[in-house]
């Protein structure tokens, strides 16, 4: 794994071996930010499931203003805590060692709000539904945010109540839906027509 873009491009990242994990791949990692392009600037990024925290720390790269992540495995948290020192952001990041829906708890006790979250949980076990779900009645979630949740070909997304899905991308087995509050005017993630894009 590494850095894509931006002012650490190139960096290597930490991976976790030994595990059933699944990180997002450079090249699904790289389609996402290209979708995002300079929207990411300045903003506040939350980084659910972080594992590793490369989507987290690929936005800090391009230029958002602070992230926090999000993740319970003990092994991960290795990783992800050399990757933020290897990359000079313990400035820029907190790490909170919780799993995702007691870390949303502890941030909305604190009165926090992000404008981007990432949301890459474990596939086949439901868990991206139930984030949305509760992240729908959450105060971290404001009109303007933007959700990008990464989930497999088995898992719909599209009727959660609360939620729009204003884009939704294909790579081989791993889809990338994006969301708004139904409520939001949708945020132009791109200039494309097609909507929908899949890529085999």
């Amino acid at each position: 794994m590494r850095v894509i873009s931006g002012k650490l491009k190139g960096k290597k990242l930490f991976s976790v071996k030994g595990q059933n994990l699944r990180p997002t791949s450079d090249r699904v990692k790289e389609a996402i930010f290209d979708i995002l392009q300079d929207q990411i600037r300045g903003q506040k990024v939350l980084d659910l499931f972080a594992g590793t925290g490369a989507l987290g720390i690929e936005a800090l790269s391009r230029g958002a203003g602070g992230a926090v992540f999000v993740e319970g495995s003990p092994q991960s948290l290795v990783a992800l805590r050399r990757n933020i020192e290897v990359c000079g952001l313990q400035e820029q990041v907190e790490v909170l060692a919780r799993e995702a829906q007691t870390g949303i708890k502890i941030l909305e006790a604190r009165g926090e709000s992000f404008e981007l979250i990432f949301l890459d949980p474990p596939y086949r076990r439901g868990l991206a539904r139930r984030v949305l779900q509760a992240l729908s009645k959450s105060s971290i979630v404001s009109p303007g945010t933007l959700i990008v949740a990464e989930h497999s070909l088995s898992e719909e997304l599209d009727s959660i109540p609360s939620w729009q899905r204003v884009d939704l991308r294909r790579y081989r087995r791993t889809q990338v839906s994006f969301f708004n509050l139904k409520k939001s005017r949708p945020v132009v993630i791109q200039n494309d027509p097609r909507g929908v894009y899949y890529e085999q």
